[in-house]
């Protein structure tokens, strides 16, 4: 199996300088009482030189497709199967639903364990599994927008698999709230009940990890502190965030608590996931955020521990360009970074192979009707710049609308077109007040 290699020995190779987005999230969330929004993962990056692949094609850590052979030795024999994600991805879970219905073709059955849904209610993906609910009754049963927040429908390809399929959906994460509590109190603070709903043995992380996470925590930290200097001059106030970053109520360090709920959000995910396969007997697909499955770090570190000597594939994106990261996991899925955006557009980007000039963003979709469509965008133009900035990353994009909207303008995009280059101005309705 590849699984050890990608899971332990990935872990020791020496830590990569990118820093996970699905951590800076979690940071934001624990140190400001943000709403927690995910835990991406870095991009891997796929083989320089390599021929195109279709979106969705399963690769080896060398950045070739995975033949139908070395997916059954592995991914068809596996007990765990860990596919990470980046949460608004449409191509990610289209992937992850792809193997899911690979491993059907294939004869496994398996169960499907899921980040996104708290474990206090299973019983609504019971209801679900039972036909009691159908996939349109899931959003509000399982009150998808505020427990979860990114769009059900990005999910959608998952639970319809589930459903063909006939296979067992598990809720992995800690019941609601519960996570973040115990980092701010410890888990001597929450009640008997709440610590009940929790493991009872927490896995601390690796200390490889520990040092990425200090850095991340630094630099977020000494980034918040900034911006709230900022609106302090302006004689603003920052909002939903202490005056001056406090210890914790029960005295704890914030690092030392932010660590905790990582190892606890990571432990929590992996025990669920021991515990549906004991209970159906059946391997579990387990869909994440990338910043859990990446390096073997988190969820899989524990399932050795709760799991000795089961077999654990992981599966990581690619975005394109140069060779993968095999530290990142033992396999990759081929999906280039996708937003999709408020103003009406969804757009795509692969990074270039070394050596390569780097390529726009492709516009793929135009809801009709939106800003976007309004000021001349079409799908299949290829944006090679907005603002003042070269279109080399969608990163790009958020930068530019920032300045756009604090100077009081539309965001300007360079558009390529059937051989023509066009300037379109796609009007930016900035809020005069606070959303509720």
């Amino acid at each position: 199996m590849h699984a050890p290699h990608a899971t332990r020995a990935a872990s020791r190779r020496g830590r990569g300088r990118g820093l996970s987005r699905a951590l800076a999230a979690f940071v934001l969330a624990a140190l400001f009482g943000a709403t927690l929004g995910g835990c991406a993962g870095k991009a891997a990056l796929s083989g320089a030189g390599q021929p195109p692949v279709a979106p969705e094609s399963l690769l080896t850590a060398a950045g070739a497709p995975l033949s139908p052979a070395a997916f059954a030795a592995d991914f068809a024999r596996a007990d765990y199967i860990l596919v990470g994600e980046e949460h608004p991805n449409p191509c990610d879970h289209l992937a992850q639903a792809a193997v899911i219905r690979r491993l059907a073709a294939a004869g496994v059955r398996p169960a499907i364990g899921l980040e996104m849904v708290p474990a206090d209610r299973q019983d609504v993906l019971d209801a679900f599994h039972s036909g009691k609910l159908a996939v349109a009754d899931l959003p509000h049963a399982l009150d998808w927008g505020r427990t979860w927040g990114y769009p059900f429908a990005l999910y959608a390809p998952i639970f319809e698999a589930a459903r063909e399929y006939g296979l067992p959906v598990f809720a992995l994460n800690a019941p609601e709230g519960l996570a973040r509590k115990s980092g701010r109190l410890g888990l001597d603070g929450l009640s008997p009940a709440e610590r009940a709903a929790l493991p009872g043995q927490v896995v601390p992380p690796d200390p490889a990890q520990v040092e990425e996470l200090k850095e991340l925590f630094a630099s977020h930290a000494a980034m918040m502190e900034k911006a709230a200097k900022a609106a302090k001059d302006k004689g603003g106030k920052p909002a939903g965030r202490p005056k001056a970053p406090a210890p914790a109520p029960s005295g704890r360090d914030r690092f030392a608590g932010f660590v905790a709920v990582q190892a606890l959000w990571d432990t929590q995910m992996a025990q669920r996931a021991v515990y549906a396969r004991a209970l159906t007997g059946r391997p579990v697909v387990i869909v994440a955020g990338g910043g859990h499955v990446e390096r073997g770090w988190g969820i899989a570190k524990r399932l050795a521990v709760f799991d000795p000597g089961a077999r654990i594939v992981t599966v990581m994106p690619h975005r394109g360009g140069d060779a993968p990261d095999a530290a990142l996991a033992g396999y990759f899925y081929a999906c280039p970074a996708m937003h999709k955006s408020r103003l009406g557009m969804t757009l795509s980007h692969e990074a270039p192979a070394k050596g390569q000039a780097a390529t726009g963003l492709l516009v793929t979709a135009v809801v009709p009707d939106s800003p976007a469509a309004k000021a001349g965008l079409l799908a299949g133009d290829a944006v090679t710049a907005a603002g003042s900035h070269a279109a080399t990353s969608l990163a790009v994009l958020h930068t530019a609308a920032i300045e756009a909207a604090k100077a009081g303008e539309p965001l300007r995009l360079t558009v390529h077109r059937a051989g023509e280059t066009l300037e379109i101005a796609i009007p930016l309705d900035v809020p005069t007040t606070p959303r509720k």
